[in-house]
């Protein structure tokens, strides 16, 4: 088979791993590399060149809307001019025409990645993004495209009771999910140095489209702080709730391709908070959770929306704790969150407007034509909102099991300690035999089995 890589910065290390053990296999491997200073050390490299003047007319389809309104680049980083994703999307199309590949990873995060997707989805090439699933923790998924549809299946089950007690675990938040956890540094002073000397001389040398100008990085995280010291002289703390009925906004944390590209269109979430504030009603009040883990969330535009409204939404202090405020929340509204499964295992109810298995349960609405979310919170009120048993807890554990597999998938520079554990490292390389097995299966070709594997 030919096995497609794509490049995003020190996640190339894992691929590299990956596709050395491919190509052992007797796999043809290729790469589609946008930053070449992370170009790979073995197999077809395809860089792509850096943009020049569009000569060729610009044509706006649903999925290049889709990947302009995610890009960071020109959400974040002061690119002015979409002409790069047209002059990606030229040079892409053509590689994947000519490559021609039959399996291919990467993320679904940076516009390259993303006009990568929409070229195999038009012509049903399997695109797979490895992440982690969440719960249950140290585990991961294989999603589909630009979407949380999982790929391939494990067999891991739990017997009744050890999912019994994980989905209590779950529930009640005692186990964290692995991107909440505190590692282990393993980052020193001069590996920081040298990511920003690297990022800085890849920027001038012209890959300005994922990576801002150090100038630029300084003025956003400048601006971005003095956002979240507004915020903070505006919130409340738990203490302050009293006896309303409570919606729950948990703020996901942005950039990231979890409410960028799965939870679109819903990822401008001050827009989704003014929404929910439409649908409430008196005595009903919006508390704002902001995300442990900031990024640029905390916007001008979500600061206007929370002063616009400020008696009906209560903007929470960063160092509020979750466990301390869940007794009070009557409704979680979600776009992507993990919070939505452990609303699920709690059955505290919740509303997800993006897509997964979490929406799948009774207990995890999803609105449409006849649910609004005001019918939603009045069946609350009248305690006809439905709730899992206990054997259907165990039923969506055993699905996100089925469809995770053991290991996580760590990069060469942030989380280098996942790749360079060797028992991590045997043990995701079981799992890309797995999948790599179920698409040589789909195209009815004979199996490739682990014993055959030298």
């Amino acid at each position: 088979m030919k096995i497609l890589f794509v490049e995003n910065r020190y996640k190339t290390a894992l691929w590299e791993i990956i596709g050395n053990m491919y190509q052992d296999m007797g796999h043809e491997i290729h790469w589609i590399v946008q930053n070449p200073l992370f170009k790979p050390s073995f197999g077809k490299i395809n860089s792509l060149p850096f943009p020049r003047k569009l000569n060729f007319e610009k044509v706006y389809t649903e999925s290049i809307k889709k990947i302009i309104q995610a890009d960071r680049g020109i959400n974040y980083f002061d690119v002015e001019s979409d002409d790069f994703i047209f002059w990606y999307h030229r040079e892409i199309e053509q590689l994947i025409e000519e490559v021609q590949p039959d399996l291919v990873f990467g993320e679904s995060t940076l516009f390259h990645e993303l006009l990568v997707i929409d070229a195999c989805k038009r012509r049903e090439i399997t695109y797979l993004h490895p992440s982690s699933c969440r719960y249950p923790t140290s585990r991961f998924s294989f999603y589909l495209h630009d979407t949380l549809v999982p790929f391939g299946e494990s067999g891991d089950q739990f017997s009744d009771d050890e999912a019994m007690l994980t989905v209590e675990c779950i529930a009640k938040r005692k186990k964290l999910p692995d991107y909440m956890q505190v590692l282990k540094p393993n980052l020193g002073f001069k590996d920081k140095i040298q990511d920003k000397l690297k990022l800085s001389w890849g920027y001038l040398l012209g890959e300005k489209y994922n990576t801002p100008s150090p100038i630029r990085k300084i003025k956003i995280n400048r601006h971005f702080k003095r956002n979240i010291a507004i915020w903070e002289r505006k919130a409340l703390g738990v203490s302050d709730l009293n006896e309303s009925f409570y919606v729950l906004y948990a703020m996901q944390m942005q950039p990231e391709a979890n409410i960028d590209v799965w939870g679109y269109p819903y990822n401008d979430q001050a827009a989704v908070i003014e929404w929910i504030i439409g649908s409430l009603q008196d005595g009903e009040k919006l508390v704002i959770k902001p995300n442990p883990k900031l990024k640029y969330e905390i916007s001008d535009k979500l600061l206007a929306v929370v002063e616009k409204h400020r008696e009906q939404i209560i903007p929470l202090k960063h160092a509020s704790k979750m466990d301390e405020l869940w007794p009070f929340i009557d409704l979680v509204v979600t776009v992507t969150g993990t919070i939505s499964i452990e609303c699920i295992f709690d059955n505290k109810p919740v509303v997800m407007l993006g897509q997964g298995l979490q929406t799948g349960q009774k207990n995890c609405v999803q609105l449409n034509s006849t649910l609004s979310l005001a019918s939603t919170i009045q069946s609350i009120k009248e305690n006809t909102f439905p709730k899992l048993t206990e054997q259907e807890k165990i039923y969506y554990l055993n699905q996100l099991m089925n469809t995770s597999f053991d290991g996580i998938n760590g990069d060469g520079l942030h989380n280098k300690t996942y790749i360079e554990n060797n028992k991590n490292i045997e043990i995701l390389i079981q799992a890309y035999q797995v999948v790599l097995n179920t698409e040589i299966n789909n195209y009815n070709t004979p199996l490739i089995s682990n014993q055959d594997v030298s």
